[in-house]
């Protein structure tokens, strides 16, 4: 494959420790809707919820509660949730030296999250990130947020990177592999420390699984391995 331009990241799992906040404030908009915490049907949402994960905070609750104007209520009480844990919050172990190699590289970085843009900038600005990525997007009008391709190809328009197969996304849940690999890009990394097991990713179109982003360098160096990328996807 043509060498790497662009690496870009998922956030929440993949670079920052998960440290239940996700989990938490999911049961925070659960709540806010309406479902009683130990009850049948705020079990079976939250086995709905676990599945969907990855995709904007948005869309699962519209997807779980099945109304709209229920799940843009639950999702304020789910953004309010994570701003206030920001003090639990930090980097997976490796990631700012995975981050200072790339940049020693001069390969650019991007950052795309199934958060709010709110959530977002209040994550990053937690961890002293507000400038470490030449790219920032969350899901935003009509550009659609993982699996769906758009904020990478958003982010691979915005940084003129030459070709997609330029490009290495690095996501911890199925919906980050498979918006990776609907974009095209050359490496689809799924790290296996995150909200989705390995067993889990390995069913995902990858062309490698790796335990977590610190160990994202080697990827980079070696060849590439077979993975698991239906030709169909290609």
């Amino acid at each position: 494959m043509d060498s790497v331009q662009l690496v870009i990241f998922d956030l929440m799992g993949t670079l920052v420790r998960n440290v239940d906040v996700v989990t938490k404030a999911y049961d925070a908009a659960l709540t806010e809707a309406g479902l009683t915490a130990g009850s049948p049907e705020h079990t079976a949402a939250t086995a709905e919820v676990q599945a969907l994960l990855g995709r904007p905070t948005l869309d699962v609750l519209t997807a779980v509660l099945g109304d709209p104007v229920r799940a843009e209520e639950a999702t304020w009480a789910f953004d309010d949730l994570v701003i206030e844990s920001l003090a639990t919050i930090d980097p997976v172990e490796g990631a700012e030296a995975t981050l200072d190699d790339l940049a020693d590289r001069g390969i650019h970085t991007a950052v795309t999250t199934s958060f709010s843009a709110d959530v977002r900038k209040a994550v990053l600005g937690h961890l002293g990130w507000t400038d470490r990525f030449a790219a920032q997007l969350s899901a935003h009008g009509q550009h659609r947020g993982h699996p769906a391709p758009d904020l990478l190809l958003e982010a691979i328009l915005e940084l003129h990177i030459d070709s997609v197969g330029q490009v290495a996304v690095v996501g911890d849940t199925l919906a980050d592999l498979e918006a990776g690999n609907r974009a095209g890009s050359g490496l689809v990394v799924g790290v296996t420390s995150g909200a989705h097991s390995a067993e889990q990713l390995q069913d995902a179109p990858h062309t490698h699984l790796i335990d977590s982003v610190a160990q994202l360098s080697t990827v980079l160096d070696a060849p590439r391995t077979v993975g698991h990328r239906r030709s169909a996807d290609r």
